[in-house]
């Protein structure tokens, strides 16, 4: 069995994997809320998967990491370090420092003056959609960075990001999803929209070419040597990269450490479900390879960290359940 352990509202993520009947060699998959996580008095045995730590506080990195060293105490894997996974400002700054990525990044609160334009604004820890449009010149950035506490949005949560994308064909954007499962490394599929900021795809954009094309990176995983030293940078060993090709080569504008693993449903392209399917079985394979077999629950007996939230929280601890 494998348990992503994830924040509150984001165990959807992985919901397709639980209820997936139809890919052969699928290994059983639980999602469990961080908060059942830190309250259990008894965890089963089983791989587990820290997610979200992008999203986490300082202090919630510092419990899931003490829960995480009670789980390879007890002799079982746990995927993703909560105090190595990066913010998304700290691997944007890894990734350029390293050499894979040409953009920078900063943070809002700094007031950045970058040397080339146009920018935009994101939040650092959600994986939304920028904060306004492309940003052509440093008094319309300075503008922009003063009017965020009015739109809601703390400056310190804010990242200054350099453009950097390409269109593959006019009026269409493309970026690519590449997963790191354990040791594995799977290109899963493209996306397809009518503007730079590629997030959920655009209906109608795609063609027979465009599908054809995506079939044969995903079949061939195109990406995997070229995303390898983006998520050893990044420390994370569940994720999905979101990445494109600018100037001929691979640029990474995000690491997602709980990505949202889509159902694989109807398609326009009956070639595209051949695309999703097959990436599908490779996941499984690769979570397979990570798989523990089910056995007997161990005890949980917290360290410092969390036995003080748990007295503070106000809720009883509670046996595992699935």
């Amino acid at each position: 069995m494998i348990i992503f352990v994830t924040l509150p509202h984001h165990a959807y993520t992985v919901a397709a994997l639980a209820e997936d009947r139809e890919t052969p060699a699928m290994p059983k998959v639980e999602a469990m809320v961080f908060g059942r996580f830190l309250h259990a008095r008894s965890l089963p045995r089983a791989t587990y998967v820290i997610c979200d730590a992008e999203r986490m506080t300082g202090h919630e990195r510092r419990m899931a990491a003490e829960m995480r060293g009670l789980i390879l105490a007890a002799g079982l894997p746990c995927l993703n370090d909560p105090l190595r996974v990066p913010t998304r400002h700290g691997l944007l700054l890894r990734l350029h420092e390293a050499g894979i990525n040409p953009f920078r990044a900063w943070r809002a609160e700094d007031s950045p003056r970058p040397s080339r334009f146009p920018v935009f604004l994101r939040s650092d820890a959600e994986h939304g959609h920028p904060i306004g449009d492309l940003i052509e010149d440093q008094a319309s950035l300075d503008a922009a960075i003063a009017a965020l506490p009015s739109q809601g949005h703390p400056p310190s949560g804010v990242l200054v990001v350099e453009f950097c994308a390409e269109p593959i064909a006019p009026g269409r954007w493309r970026k690519f999803g590449t997963f790191r499962i354990g040791e594995a490394i799977s290109t899963d599929h493209g996306v397809v929209e009518a503007n730079w900021c590629v997030k959920y795809g655009t209906a109608g954009l795609s063609n027979d070419a465009m599908i054809e094309d995506e079939y044969r990176l995903v079949e061939t995983n195109q990406y995997a040597s070229a995303l390898a030293p983006a998520f050893a940078v990044a420390g994370i060993e569940w994720g999905r990269a979101d990445h494109a090709t600018v100037d001929g080569r691979e640029v990474v504008y995000e690491i997602n450490s709980n990505p949202h693993v889509a159902a694989i449903g109807p398609q326009r392209f009956p070639r595209r479900v051949d695309t999703l399917r097959l990436a599908r079985r490779r996941m499984a394979a690769a979570l397979g390879a990570i798989d523990t077999p089910e056995g007997a629950a161990f005890d949980v007996r917290p360290g410092p960290i969390v036995a003080e939230w748990r007295s503070k929280s106000g809720a009883a601890s509670f046996p595992w359940r699935p």
